[in-house]
């Protein structure tokens, strides 16, 4: 009887490990990606500040979308401008509440002479703002989750015990 539960213990700490290994990797994996995404921001940003254009454009309009909390409501601005006889709009990369834009103000905007469709408002917020969050933020999760994660795979701990 004593063999029995000595493998039924082992067979459950392995199963934790396998278990513990895959949440290190899938959640890696997820902060890895949002880094991507605020290095490819970052990227977009500092290719039109070295090689962007500058022009003027006119808030249309405040979209209104919800705050992620189930309330209302955190607007963003749809700019319109031209280049070239060509009209072209975006929206802003920054929703607030109060709105930060008026209808009907002018703005800076930064575009790629190459590809107009590729622009953002000139503004530090606008273009920095993302980045300069979301990576440390994602760099500093996982360096939390995997130390305490791999602590737990050391010791052969339930996750459950580990935080």
């Amino acid at each position: 009887m004593d063999k029995a539960a000595n493998t039924v213990e082992k067979v459950g700490k392995t199963a934790n490990r396998v278990y513990i290994g895959c949440i290190i990797i899938l959640a890696n994996l997820f902060f890895a990606a949002f880094c991507l995404w605020g290095v490819y921001a970052g990227y977009t940003g500092w290719q039109l500040q070295s090689r962007g254009e500058t022009t003027t454009g006119l808030v249309v309009e405040l979209k209104e979308q919800s705050d992620g909390q189930g309330g209302c409501c955190t607007y963003v601005p749809i700019v319109e401008f031209a280049v070239n006889g060509q009209a072209y709009s975006i929206a802003g990369d920054t929703a607030s509440d109060p709105p930060q834009y008026a209808v009907g103000e002018e703005v800076p905007i930064l575009y790629d002479p190459v590809s107009p469709n590729k622009a953002q408002i000139n503004h530090w917020v606008e273009r920095w703002l993302f980045p300069l969050i979301i990576i440390p933020a994602m760099f500093f999760s996982a360096l939390v989750l995997n130390f305490f994660m791999w602590r737990a795979f050391r010791r052969g701990e339930s996750v459950v015990d580990a935080c």
